[in-house]
């Protein structure tokens, strides 16, 4: 199990899962159900540090998945922490 930590903004309990592409992803620490769907708003990171697009799901959902929603989608104060994409860094030199 991944250690937690408390989000420096709002305080809620997360921790950390290194996706597959090698990059440290906040997490709320309490995994949930979610069914994969490419048009669902969320993102849901699994153990393996696979990512996902997805939505809440049951466990009797017959194509369910656990895993981690990304702390991104429910912080409050998300944007403080969000780097700049790499056409809004160049627009901004």
């Amino acid at each position: 199990m991944n250690k937690t930590a408390n989000c420096r903004a709002c305080g809620a309990e997360i921790m950390f899962i290194k996706t597959r592409n090698g990059k440290t992803m906040p997490v709320d620490a309490q995994s949930m159900w979610f069914v994969p769907d490419l048009s669902g708003k969320c993102l849901y990171v699994l153990p393996d540090g696979t990512t996902m697009h997805g939505v809440p799901g049951k466990p009797d959902d017959p194509d369910r998945h656990i895993g981690y929603i990304s702390h991104f989608a429910t912080c409050p104060e998300a944007d403080r922490f969000r780097k700049a994409r790499k056409s809004e860094r160049k627009e901004r030199a």
